[in-house]
């Protein structure tokens, strides 16, 4: 039996905190010895990655479906198509990621942790879907969910590493 990847969506409305709080999970995550892959959703804008007038741009910019360029470090892919998240997920799964954190995607159906920055942005939870637990600046407690100061890095890693590790113990 195929073990299913291990994702984690952190949602919320623009400039809730998102990346903040991945940039500053990630580096825990991975210090505790979980490779971590990360895939973001750009819902409104067109990406650019690569600088104007570089090798890979230009190729891109002759037509090529897919650009690749590697060093002694680093190996980046871009493919001039959108993907569906479980095409991305499963891409991060088989390059090693033990845990995809994935920013967006608010009506994908992975395990999420909703930001709220405002109290309007409470409207959110009754958007996504399988919610477990929220991350707020101010007390936004919902009735059967984990609730987590936004400054309370350390304990929203814990509650990270118990997804990962109770998600683990169900595949058997």
């Amino acid at each position: 039996m195929v073990k299913p990847p291990c994702v984690l969506q952190i949602v919320g409305y623009s400039n809730s905190g998102k990346t903040t709080l991945l940039t500053k999970l990630i580096p825990i995550l991975e210090k505790a010895g979980i490779r971590v892959g990360v895939i973001k959703h750009d819902g409104g804008h067109d990406f650019e990655w690569d600088q104007p007038g570089k090798d890979t741009w230009r190729y891109r910019e002759a037509g090529a479906s897919l650009v690749a360029i590697t060093s002694k470090t680093k190996t980046a892919i871009v493919e001039q198509k959108p993907q569906e998240l479980s095409v991305l997920v499963q891409r991060l799964v088989d390059a090693g990621a033990q845990l995809v954190l994935v920013e967006g995607f608010k009506r994908e159906g992975y395990p999420k942790l909703a930001l709220l920055r405002r109290p309007e942005d409470e409207e959110l939870l009754s958007i996504v879907t399988n919610l477990v637990g929220i991350v707020g600046w101010s007390d936004n407690r919902q009735p059967g969910l984990p609730f987590f100061d936004i400054n309370d890095i350390d304990n929203i890693a814990n509650f990270v590493r118990e997804t990962l590790r109770s998600f683990q113990l169900d595949w058997g």
